[in-house]
């Protein structure tokens, strides 16, 4: 008998987030992130529309959609544009972001591998903060 993966992760993380809660969910997935991230590397990139081109072949290759790479001069940050990642149905914090904090973790990864990488910077996001496009999600890269 085969079970439906998708299925399976769907009642994972409903009964992952009854037990433990969305502190300590998002704070698994980003470490699960950051294990995806040793594991899919980019190559070293020189220009942020090379990393994007590279993050974008990587996440194809996960099925989880595909980012835009912008700097934020003003916040002296790098903001992430994600379209695509998969849900779990309505898992997450809003509803169908179960995801979100391993993509964060990945993302850090990826960044913290680059050359000349800035100490101290972390992966932010606001799940409550609109975006411009459904399902699209906002990461500001930064310290």
């Amino acid at each position: 008998m085969i079970v439906n993966f998708t299925l399976l992760l769907t009642e994972l993380a409903r009964e992952f987030d009854q037990q433990a809660g969305s502190d300590a969910r998002d704070s698994f997935l980003r470490k699960v992130g950051r294990r995806i991230g040793r594991r899919a590397t980019l190559p070293p990139c020189g220009t942020l529309l090379d990393l994007e081109l590279e993050m974008n072949v990587q996440l194809a290759t996960l099925g989880w959609g595909q980012t835009r790479l912008s700097l934020e001069e003003a916040q002296a940050s790098l903001r992430l544009t994600h379209e695509g990642l998969p849900s779990l149905g309505s898992t997450g914090t809003p509803p169908g972001s179960w995801l979100t904090a391993c993509l964060a973790g990945l993302y850090e990864q990826w960044l913290m591998d680059q050359p000349d990488a800035a100490e101290g910077c972390r992966i932010k996001w606001d799940p409550q903060a609109p975006s411009s496009a459904p399902r699209s999600l906002l990461f500001e890269y930064g310290k």
